[in-house]
């Protein structure tokens, strides 16, 4: 349809700043479909690099008169620029640069012969509904941000999520159809084509896995059945140990402070099997409960010997089973003469009962009792995490870091001890240091800081490598290395100012350089390997290095 007189010259793409770090780069979110780019070659994804004779450079982002900034109009109006005019774009995508030719624009509306508003070329009016449950305008606003999701690849949005994504596109079809059909024209037809674009941006390309590949999903049951074997056959030789002390029908429910509980003093127990049901909670601590009514056997879980059970069921659930959290217990332990009065507020009871030290746990899985473990507690008398911990750790095959592998490969690295379940070779793929900067008054500078561990032995390292560790054994199959970005540099000693003692310290980094590595992760989707994006997995991560050293891991995620 021909431009209103004297409409206004403008670019019709939409485009975001590139994300990674100096670049000067601008990328597509979105192409109107009635933009001069539709048809041109142009990409949702692509990443415009200059256009005409300009290259975008640093100072060209500062200037704001790149594609899509706010003063990209002074260019326009610089070359007296009409609608329907061509432009060139030179473009990135991936490795390959290119020059696309399209045509300047203008605002516009569009309306039928009836002069209403409708929505686009021979489209529909904005406010029908056509049957459907919302208007086109609302419909058409609603694909849009979809479309964009879907369309710009899976580097520029954080959470893309493209199982998702694909498991909602279908609810569009009915109406796209229905568009075909009763308003066929350039709208109904761009509309179809970003919908084909859209499934196809979801879908992900397919990989094939062998069984070595998926082999390390059946560690875990490997493991579980020789640590159940291992548990048992411990625990029979404990018992048989100290079968001699122990106490043959011992009262269920003993009450300290009403009975005379003398006789048990020093005895050995064997109590039922205790979940988490029968923990009591104080204000400061909390009790492991053999009981009923106001009596039974109380469990001190903060004593050194609880401790010891929960270093086992750490290392267990590191090495066999990151699904490991709800566990029942089988305590044998000795009757203390000192009784223990415990009131759970939240319960609203008070149990005066015997308190218990144990000697030996054993642990099952709530929901697979075939998985055990046992703790020997007896101070000195049992010199790995769990039976059989030794000999699971003698099989375990460690993948090599090498100081010569490249980032990618000590990504790779980092996700097969995942895998593997070596979580020492995993803590060695991340950085023992962070570059920092100082500011303060009338000065400011960069240092690098060697105190700083990205993912410190502990709590946080031990709950990211569970969650790791359970994406892996669940729609996470394996990851690939996409590309590496080239190296910048991100550190420079030489560079900082002269004030700067940190950079001059003895045996202070001089140099630190920084590259970006992109993954895809690969799932199964009706049955299929394919690439897909999915929630809470990283795709881009930053490895960095000192004055030439190995590359190590500086992104605090673990997945």
């Amino acid at each position: 349809m021909p431009w209103p007189e004297g409409a206004t010259p403008i670019l019709e793409i939409e485009t975001h700043l590139h994300n990674e770090p100096e670049s000067a780069a601008r990328f597509v979110t979105w192409i109107p479909w009635d933009s001069g780019f539709r048809g041109s070659g142009l990409r949702v994804g692509d990443l415009v690099v200059g256009h005409d004779d300009v290259r975008y450079t640093l100072q060209t982002v500062e200037t704001h008169e790149a594609v899509g900034d706010v003063n990209f109009s002074r260019y326009l109006d610089r070359i007296k620029a009409k609608p329907d005019d061509p432009l060139i774009l030179t473009v990135l995508r991936k490795d390959q640069e290119l020059r696309i030719t399209g045509r300047v624009g203008g605002h516009r509306s569009y309306r039928n012969a009836e002069d209403k508003r409708i929505l686009g070329e021979n489209g529909p009016l904005d406010w029908e509904k056509d049957g459907f449950d919302y208007t086109w305008d609302a419909w058409y606003r609603q694909f849009v941000p979809d479309a964009k999701s879907c369309m710009s690849g899976w580097d520029h949005f954080v959470g893309t999520n493209t199982k998702g994504l694909a498991e909602h596109l279908p609810s569009f079809a009915a109406r796209i159809e229905f568009l075909e059909q009763k308003y066929p024209g350039p709208f109904a037809q761009a509309v179809r084509d970003d919908y084909e674009a859209m499934k196809k941006g979801v879908a992900g390309e397919p990989r094939s896995l062998t069984e070595a590949d998926l082999a390390y999903r059946n560690l875990g049951d490997v493991r579980a059945a020789q640590a159940s074997a291992a548990a048992d056959a411990a625990f029979d030789a404990f018992l048989a140990e100290v079968t001699k002390d122990l106490l043959l029908n011992p009262p269920s429910a003993p009450d300290a402070f009403a009975e005379d509980t003398r006789p048990l003093h020093g005895r050995t127990v064997r109590l039922p099997e205790l979940s988490r049901q029968q923990i009591l909670f104080e204000t400061r601590r909390s009790w492991w409960w053999s009981g009923s009514g106001q009596g039974g056997y109380l469990l001190d879980r903060s004593s050194a010997a609880m401790k010891r059970l929960y270093a086992g069921m750490g290392d267990y659930t590191e090495k066999v089973d990151p699904f490991f959290r709800d566990h029942k217990v089988v305590f044998v332990g000795v009757i203390q003469p000192e009784p223990a009065l415990v009131s759970d507020t939240l319960r609203r009871i008070t149990v005066s009962g015997l308190r218990v030290e144990p000697l030996a746990g054993l642990v099952s899985n709530t929901s697979q009792s075939d998985r055990r473990l046992f703790v020997d507690l007896r101070p000195g008398r049992m010199d790995e995490p769990f039976a059989g911990a030794a000999a699971l750790a003698t099989g375990i095959k460690k993948p090599e870091l090498r100081d010569d592998l490249g980032p990618g490969d000590v990504l790779l690295t980092a996700f097969e001890a995942l895998k593997m379940g070596d979580m020492a070779t995993w803590l060695k793929c991340y950085a023992t240091w962070m570059v920092r900067g100082w500011y303060g008054k009338g000065e400011s500078y960069q240092y690098v800081d060697r105190t700083c561990q990205v993912m410190s032995p502990g709590q946080s390292a031990n709950s990211a490598w569970d969650q790791a560790r359970k994406r892996l054994m669940d729609d996470l199959y394996a990851v690939e290395v996409d590309r590496v970005t080239p190296v910048r540099v991100v550190y420079e000693a030489a560079a900082q100012p002269d004030g700067s003692t940190r950079a001059m310290e003895a045996g202070a980094p001089q140099r630190v350089e920084e590259v970006l590595v992109y993954l895809n992760h690969i799932g199964k989707v009706n049955g299929e390997f394919r690439t897909f994006a999915g929630s809470m997995l990283r795709r881009r991560w930053e490895l960095q290095r000192l004055d030439k050293g190995p590359w190590r891991i500086t992104s605090t995620q673990s997945i």
